[in-house]
């Protein structure tokens, strides 16, 4: 009788063992299904998580931009990970069709998502604050237009939330660094004599040049005529102003040639008081390291090229034959 009473508590307890075993190895199942099947959403997903959201706001936001199968799923998950998932504040970037594993995984980590913005070269002070001004999920005012000059043109990542302030300090330092790394490697000889006159002709190569090589002839000329005490009569310093630059450029006439401005070198000598534009590196390079040439002139030929010259004579030829570019794209108009 104690023997059939021992078998059957055995058996009790193996079958008891057994029923435990598969119903935790179903529950097991259960939840991997859960957590590592595709979502449902079949393409990428932004979404943003306020600083201090609490997990119900998360599971709320996650299930409003469509990433969960089911609501109570993010509840499921949220059990098992208990405390050690934090999530952390800002906007992140969920791949089509990804596993709320992945999903819990970037945003415990802060994967952030991050925005480009591309500063291109040539842009005046009041035209890189305008961009950034409309740029959308920078954050804060601008009070003041920065220095010309003292923005670095590149391209850029930033999160949703970064501040236009911080935004501004970091095109500057980037500013700074390249300008002291050009400044350190200059060559010998050249007729400047700080790194803020080499950023100002690198400001006027930047807008007479579109091209890495014209940018290099146009730095030997202007170097040049620097040496020589010619006055630089580059066209891009007689209409620069403090303020945004013009949606159309404006035609130059005598008057404007000979209109006096701190910035207008057909009647200023040497270089002007400050730059007249943000160049970028290619045109800072040019000014600190220019090519040797005998050059002293420079003309568009009316086909986004420039014709150089040595003497006037031949200057004043490549400025007829602009004209007559000119004249004949005109008569087809």
């Amino acid at each position: 009788m104690k023997l059939g009473k021992a078998r059957t508590i055995i058996v009790s307890t193996v079958v008891l063992g057994l029923f435990f075993t598969c119903l935790m190895a179903g529950t097991l199942n259960w939840y991997k299904k859960i957590i590592y099947q595709s979502g449902p959403h079949r393409s990428d997903v932004l979404v943003f998580v306020e600083r201090g959201s609490s997990h119900k706001e998360l599971k709320s936001v996650l299930a409003q931009a469509g990433v969960l199968n089911e609501s109570y799923h993010f509840d499921v998950a949220r059990l098992v990970t208990g405390d050690t998932f934090v999530p952390k504040a800002g906007e992140y970037l969920l791949p089509s069709r990804a596993s709320l594993n992945q999903v819990i995984s970037i945003i415990h980590q802060g994967y952030s998502y991050q925005r480009k913005l591309t500063i291109i070269e040539g842009l005046r002070s009041s035209d890189i604050i305008n961009i950034l001004k409309d740029t959308p999920h920078l954050v804060g005012k601008l009070d003041k237009v920065p220095d010309e000059g003292s923005l670095s043109p590149d391209t850029y990542f930033y999160t949703r939330g970064t501040e236009r302030k911080e935004f501004v300090r970091r095109l500057q330092q980037r500013r700074d660094i390249a300008l002291a790394e050009a400044w350190a490697n200059r060559d010998i000889g050249l007729p400047y004599k700080t790194p803020l006159e080499a950023l100002i002709l690198a400001s006027i190569i930047e807008k007479e040049a579109s091209t890495a090589p014209q940018r290099k002839l146009v730095a030997a000329v202007l170097v040049n005529r620097l040496k020589k005490s010619m006055r630089l009569q580059s066209d891009p310093t007689v209409t620069y102003e403090k303020t945004a630059t013009p949606e159309r450029p404006p035609v130059i006439t005598k008057t404007d040639l000979n209109k006096k401005t701190p910035w207008n070198t057909y009647v200023i000598d040497g270089l002007p008081p400050t730059p007249i534009c943000n160049p970028g590196i290619e045109s800072l390079l040019a000014a600190v390291k220019p090519p040797k040439s005998d050059f002293l002139y420079f003309v568009s030929d009316g086909f986004g090229g420039l014709r150089f010259a040595k003497t006037l004579d031949e200057h004043n030829r490549n400025v007829r034959l602009f004209r007559r570019t000119q004249s004949k794209l005109i008569g087809k108009l």
